[in-house]
């Protein structure tokens, strides 16, 4: 992975951090004293893995294929999303 995605690394690390628990908040995790609720485990993926990201429909000709090959670098912050790098355009 080159260095300018690095950044993705740690936010993905502090990410999976502050959701597990710890014994100096009493065997919670950071994200449930914040937010008054346990974390929700099934929305993790794993950092750089490949997955495929959907080509809009209406940029697409018939023989186009439907997604694109992309490498999983984390999840966007304000919105349900996430971050991808795609294989084809690096």
């Amino acid at each position: 992975m080159p260095k300018a995605y690095w950044c993705y690394v740690a936010t993905h690390v502090v990410n999976i951090i502050n959701k597990l628990p710890t014994v100096v908040l009493n065997d919670k995790c950071p994200y449930e004293i914040l937010y008054d609720k346990p974390p929700i485990f099934l929305n993790l993926k794993v950092f750089g893995t490949l997955c495929f990201a959907s080509a809009i429909e209406h940029n697409r000709t018939k023989l186009n294929p439907k997604a694109r090959k992309c490498v999983f670098l984390g999840f966007k912050s304000s919105i349900k999303g996430y971050v991808l790098l795609d294989i084809m355009s690096t």
